[in-house]
């Protein structure tokens, strides 16, 4: 910690090494294109100048817990028995790290390294399971949020990476898999689980893959969770109401400044356009900072590249799109009544947008955002209308 900037990266040049052998190794074996490769070994540059180069460390000064709590357990100060078992979350992220074969963390910046090796074996997981199309792939490389938390010594990536996980098993009608993911999931963010569970059972339950929801299914599910809301929200506002009080305390604010959700209609109404809101938070004019105000011109791409993304998967296979469209909804309304931090929002807001891309692009095999693609079904007829004139 006292080698100054050049000599806190120079120990860190193992770490570094590693991941570019890994990019190299992993091209190699699946025949990854170049311009891809050049993007994956930028990646592995990041670490070296995210903290205490864009902004300090203290910043997000989580980094420094996991990388003591890590530190603990490869000298043998803590067992990854009692880390795991009578640990939280971060004891429990730091078992993740503390397992991955990369050799030591001599700084806070270190576990940078461990995430970006962990994005790239997505990366290569994903390829050979067929997931991407170019679209998908090129933001999954490309996209500046992810880039950023998948270079930092935060839990953020394995969350991402098991969220992933768990969606692709879940297309694939693995079970086992599915509910083994899960487990780890649980340990260090158990909201997402309970997010993500229930969807994808009804996804391998009801076949979303094969035969996707219709417009009306869908308008009818919102109705209906509308209703649900409604029912339940004697027992849900309070508990509502109490995670909105605890993460606006957290973020700095006071909690006699809260507005509280008081009845079911307000219930409804905020859920929906907070979780807009969510999507899109820091609106141009609320930034505070000029990285407040590059992430909001991110949003606002980022936006426009669903829509248009929506609009192809639309003409090609609309029955999928409505599935995951009900996906991020259901996803950013929770978060959006929850979170109030623009920071924390994109944190914990792009592993959902991942998720949106990879797979509506993968179900409704997206290829291309700047072409009008007719419906398949219309083509076809066409095609046979072809054949009769001839």
């Amino acid at each position: 910690m006292s080698s100054g900037f050049l000599g806190m990266r120079f120990y860190d040049l193992p770490n570094f090494l590693i991941s570019v052998l890994f990019v190299f190794v992993g091209c190699k074996v699946f025949r990854i294109k170049p311009k891809a490769q050049l993007v994956l070994l930028l990646h592995c540059l990041l670490p070296f100048f995210l903290n205490d180069f864009l902004f300090p460390t203290s910043y997000m000064g989580d980094q420094f817990r996991y990388w003591q709590h890590f530190n603990a357990i490869r000298a043998g100060e803590l067992t990854l028995q009692d880390a795991w078992i009578k640990g939280g979350n971060v004891e429990q992220a730091s078992v993740l790290f503390a397992l991955m074969p990369m050799p030591f963390a001599i700084s806070p910046i270190s576990l940078g390294f461990f995430n970006t090796f962990l994005w790239i074996a997505l990366f290569f997981w994903l390829y050979k399971k067929q997931v991407f199309t170019p679209v998908s792939m090129w933001f999954f490389l490309l996209y500046p949020s992810m880039a950023l938390y998948t270079g930092l010594s935060l839990r953020d990536t394995f969350i991402f990476v098991f969220m992933v996980m768990a969606v692709q098993f879940a297309r694939e009608g693995r079970w086992l898999p599915m509910f083994l993911v899960f487990v780890p999931l649980y340990a260090i963010k158990f909201q997402n689980v309970f997010i993500l569970m229930p969807l994808l059972l009804i996804y391998v339950l009801f076949d979303i893959r094969s035969k996707g929801v219709t417009v009306g299914r869908g308008i009818l599910v919102v109705i209906i969770s509308m209703v649900g809301l409604v029912a339940l929200s004697p027992i849900a506002l309070p508990l509502v109401n109490h995670f909105r009080a605890a993460m606006f305390r957290e973020d700095g604010g006071v909690t006699d400044h809260l507005e509280l959700i008081e009845g079911p209609g307000e219930f409804v109404k905020e859920g929906m356009i907070s979780g807009f809101y969510f999507l899109l938070k820091p609106l141009p004019w609320e930034a505070q900072g000029i990285l407040q105000l590059i992430q909001s011109a991110e949003n606002l791409a980022v936006v426009g590249f669903l829509a248009l993304i929506a609009r192809s998967a639309w003409h090609r296979v609309p029955k999928q799109l409505v599935f995951w469209l009900l996906f991020m909804i259901f996803a950013l309304s929770i978060y959006g009544l929850v979170v109030f931090n623009y920071g924390t929002s994109a944190r914990y807001r792009y592993p959902f947008i991942v998720i949106f891309v990879l797979f509506v692009c993968a179900d409704c095999h997206v290829r291309s955002i700047f072409k009008s693609f007719a419906p398949a079904q219309w083509l076809v007829r066409r095609g046979v209308q072809g054949k009769r004139q001839a």
